[in-house]
């Protein structure tokens, strides 16, 4: 499996994609992951770059994961438009989409709702896969309040929220690799 990772502090903090590569690796998929992150880049950022686009189209993926700036989270419209046409390359380049869904600020639990819609919507109108990381952060964080999940900034991930994270998007592609066997 190959897996382009395109996103910003949120997708290269703990090197996720190698968490992410790793993990697979140990359910025996051969993974090899590749990262275009820069540090508080949004979608519309990488869609002007030449270098994102060649990526896409010539790179091989099987998945390409998409990352919108999270803190604070942009206009929701912005963050559309730039997916749908990133998305347009990736199913050019035969690969798919996934949406991957990142979560609000520590002290900012209700940020979530906002963040939780606009990747539902970016993912229903590009076709992407979500991976509801956000979403599923939560859940974590209230069943295991025992585990730091934020970085001392309150807003990265700890190692323990990045390896949540990566299998939170393993999880979801695993789930779409088995709908194309069906």
């Amino acid at each position: 499996m190959r897996v382009l990772f395109i996103g910003n502090s949120h997708t290269y903090v703990n090197d996720m994609p190698e968490l992410f590569a790793g993990m697979a690796r140990e359910k025996g998929i051969p993974c090899e992951v590749t990262m275009i992150a820069h540090g508080g880049w949004f979608l519309h950022q990488h869609q002007k770059e030449p270098d994102v686009r060649f990526n896409i189209l010539f790179g091989n993926y099987d998945y390409v994961v998409l990352q919108e700036h999270a803190h604070p989270f942009g206009p929701e419209s912005v963050m559309i438009e730039a997916a749908r046409e990133i998305s347009k390359w990736i199913r050019e380049a035969g690969s798919i989409p996934v949406a991957y869904m990142t979560w609000a600020e520590k002290e900012n639990e209700v940020g979530q709702q906002q963040m939780t819609d606009a990747y539902r919507r970016m993912a229903v109108e590009t076709g992407a896969v979500l991976a509801p990381v956000g979403e599923e952060w939560w859940k974590y964080k209230h069943a295991h309040p025992e585990v730091e999940m934020y970085a001392s900034d309150g807003e990265h991930a700890s190692l323990e929220g990045a390896t949540l994270a990566a299998r939170i998007l393993l999880e979801a592609i695993l789930e779409k690799e088995q709908e194309k066997e069906r």
